[in-house]
């Protein structure tokens, strides 16, 4: 399957996820696969967006039902990555007051080598984007997220890029 074809199937995806959060019940529910102990509430939509065998899939259902709210969007296209969210949580710079904070936050992130160690991360980290109504690229998150499963490094390298203002490698013209 090329790159295309799963980009398309993550938008799909995201577009049936937030026309299900429209509703606030199931957004509700879509909350509630946080706690262990009520997790069963949010089984029944996570089978209707076939996500239920998919822990990507119910990992961004669920940090979405977080984020989303009536009043304004949590996932746009081209919005924040991970990385650049964080670094606008911090103060846009790394010289910004909130900054330090921030990165001690991030680095945690950056240190999940597992899905299930990012999922608390990604949580703690959308709660506060949900805050401030900083929006994310979900179909973009949910690319990271297959991706991370087969190879974290890159994933957490690219997010290290844009949280710190790294700018990309340019071959040198020998190389070229």
């Amino acid at each position: 399957m090329s790159t295309t074809d799963y980009q398309k199937q993550n938008e799909d995806f995201v577009a049936a996820l937030i026309k299900v959060c429209a509703d606030r019940g199931l957004r509700a529910a879509m909350r509630r696969w946080w706690s262990e102990g009520t997790r069963h509430y949010a089984y029944p939509i996570l089978g209707k967006l076939y996500a239920l065998n998919d822990d990507g899939k119910s990992l961004i259902a669920a940090l979405y039902a977080v984020h989303a709210k009536d009043s304004s969007p949590a996932h746009l296209p081209g919005a924040h990555s991970i990385g650049s969210a964080a670094l606008n949580l911090g103060g846009g710079s790394t010289s910004a007051t909130g900054f330090d904070s921030m990165e001690r936050h991030f680095r945690r992130l950056l240190s999940a080598e597992t899905l299930d160690d990012l999922g608390p991360q990604l949580h703690r980290l959308v709660k506060r984007l949900e805050r401030e109504s900083i929006p994310l690229d979900y179909a973009r998150l949910l690319g990271d997220l297959r991706q991370f499963r087969n190879n974290p490094e890159a994933v957490k390298t690219r997010w290290a890029l844009s949280f710190w203002q790294a700018p990309a490698e340019q071959p040198s013209p020998s190389e070229a």
